[in-house]
């Protein structure tokens, strides 16, 4: 238990690296616009709300179920996520962008809801989608949890879309702003877990002569063998 609480505390390395998000979310010199004919024919669905908020406690929901799951996987989210955070911020430094708002006149809750979003977030930040960004690289390592429930799984997954797409229909975010943090959460995860394969790898290779280590699953595609003998050398 003491071991399994150790591990999460890395996870608050996330909320600290946000203490630099709101010094930058404002106009700071050129303000540029990545709208796209596409964009302004996407309509606003305030019912979005409740995957966009829900993601703020759900990233770490699922921060925990790959820790619980697959250490190595969870290690490698949380790193990619805090290196995507400091990427993004030092984008939203030399290339600020905005998103344009429409007004919201309902009174129901998912309207106030969305007002309430608003208020707390500037409409800059936008380029690439910090929500998009997370929201992908869970996707992408929750596909390689082994032995999982498949209900599990596919709520993870459903999840992580509609967190996506919940940036687009609250004009939050744009279509370039989408694309930017795919982009960018599926390199680091896929750099990250290169990296590790590798490291298995080098690991493999060097193991003394005669050891068989049990064939498994390559996470990590690398296609790297499982076994050694005379083989590799």
């Amino acid at each position: 238990m003491r071991n399994y609480l150790a591990r999460g505390f890395w996870m608050l390395l996330v909320p600290l690296i946000m203490l630099f998000y709101g010094p930058l979310n404002h106009a700071n010199g050129n303000v540029y616009s990545l709208v796209t004919v596409l964009d302004q024919h996407i309509p606003f669905i305030k019912y979005f709300i409740v995957p966009y908020l829900a993601w703020y406690l759900l990233m770490f929901v699922v921060l925990a179920w790959l820790m619980k799951r697959d250490n190595e996987l969870y290690i490698l989210s949380l790193a990619s996520i805090c290196l995507g955070l400091f990427l993004s911020f030092l984008v939203y430094t030399v290339f600020q962008t905005t998103v344009p708002r429409p007004v919201i006149l309902g009174q129901d809750l998912f309207s106030n809801l969305t007002r309430f979003m608003y208020g707390m977030d500037n409409p800059y930040n936008a380029f690439p989608s910090i929500h998009v960004m997370t929201a992908y690289i869970a996707f992408m390592a929750s596909g390689k949890v082994k032995g999982c429930s498949k209900k599990i799984l596919l709520a993870s997954q459903i999840l992580s879309v509609l967190v996506i797409l919940s940036t687009v229909f609250l004009k939050q975010h744009t279509i370039m702003d989408v694309t930017g943090g795919i982009f960018l959460g599926g390199s680091l995860f896929k750099s990250m877990t290169l990296l590790q394969g590798l490291k298995h790898q080098r690991l493999i290779a060097h193991a003394p002569m005669g050891i068989t280590l049990k064939p498994q699953e390559d996470k990590y595609g690398t296609g790297y063998a499982t076994k050694v003998g005379h083989a590799l050398r």
